[in-house]
C-alpha cells in the first residue's frame, strides 16, 4: 500500500517537485555529469570504466601522450562493442588513421586478436597531414614513427602495416573497420564505398568523425542506400547487412 501510494503521488506531482521532495528526504542522490570527450552524461558509467573494457582502456590509453584519461574512453567502448559482434564475420579487421596506436592495442587487447584467426590491417601514411588537400599542414601531435606503433604488438602478432592513406583496397574480405582520420574527413568519405564493397555480410564500419561533417558523407550514403546509426560521441555506424 505503501508504494502504491507513492506511486500515485508522484504522479500528481510536477517531477520538479518530487525531486525537491526526494531530496529533503534524503532519498534522491542525483549523480554528477561525467565527460568523454565530446559527450557529458549523468547516467551509470561503469560499463566504461570498470570491468575487463575499463582496465584495457586505462593500461593503453596513454600510449597516445595527448590522450587524457577520458578523450577517447567511450569512442574505444564503442568501437570495442562493434568489433566483438564481428568476431564470426569473415574477413580482417582495419585499423585506418594509426597515429600512436592507442586505438588499435586496445581493440587488439580486447578482442585477444591473436586466437582470432584474422589479420589486423593498419592503414596509415604516417606523414601527419591535416587535410587531404595538400596544403602541406602537419600535426604537431600525430605520430610519424610507425616503429613506435609495431613494438606494442607481440613478434609474430598477426598486424600488417599499410604506409599510405585511404581509400586502399585490400586483399582480402573485411568484418570490421574503425576508421579515425582526424580533419581528413573528404579522405573517409570517398574511401567508404570501397570498404564497404569489402565488408561482409554482417561486417560493419565505425568512424569516430563521421558527426565533423555528415553532409560530406551523404552522396557516398545515397549511393550505398545506408543510414549509419549516429552516436552521441560522434562516431557513425554503418552496417552491412547479412
Amino acid at each position: 500500500m505503501k508504494r502504491t501510494l507513492s506511486a500515485i503521488a508522484q504522479s500528481l506531482a510536477p517531477p520538479i517537485l518530487w525531486n525537491s521532495y526526494l531530496r529533503l528526504r534524503g532519498l534522491h542522490q542525483p549523480r554528477a555529469w561525467q565527460q568523454f570527450n565530446v559527450m557529458m552524461t549523468a547516467s551509470d558509467t561503469r560499463p566504461l570504466l570498470t570491468g575487463r573494457f575499463g582496465a584495457i582502456h586505462d593500461r593503453y590509453y596513454s600510449l597516445n601522450p595527448f590522450y587524457a584519461a577520458n578523450d577517447y574512453r567511450y569512442r574505444h567502448y564503442n568501437a570495442c562493442y562493434f568489433a566483438s559482434i564481428c568476431r564470426a564475420v569473415p574477413g580482417d579487421f582495419v585499423c585506418a588513421g594509426v597515429s600512436y596506436g592507442a586505438s588499435a592495442k586496445v581493440l587488439y587487447e580486447f578482442l585477444d586478436f591473436g586466437n582470432l584467426g584474422k589479420t589486423l590491417h593498419l592503414v596509415d601514411p604516417f606523414a601527419g597531414t591535416l587535410t587531404g588537400g595538400g596544403d602541406g599542414r602537419v600535426a604537431t601531435n600525430y605520430n610519424r614513427d610507425p616503429d613506435y606503433v609495431m613494438r606494442q604488438f607481440p613478434a609474430g602478432a598477426p598486424v600488417v602495416l599499410h604506409r599510405q592513406p585511404i581509400p586502399i583496397k585490400l586483399p582480402r574480405p573485411l568484418a570490421f573497420i574503425y576508421s579515425d582520420v582526424g580533419e581528413n574527413v573528404a579522405d573517409d568519405a570517398a574511401a567508404l564505398p570501397i570498404f564497404y564493397e569489402a565488408l561482409s555480410p554482417g561486417g560493419i564500419w565505425i568512424s569516430n568523425v563521421y558527426a565533423d561533417d555528415i553532409e560530406c558523407y551523404q552522396p557516398a550514403l545515397d549511393r550505398l542506400g545506408v543510414t549509419p546509426l549516429w552516436l552521441p560521441s560522434g562516431q557513425g555506424v554503418v552496417v552491412k547487412p547479412r
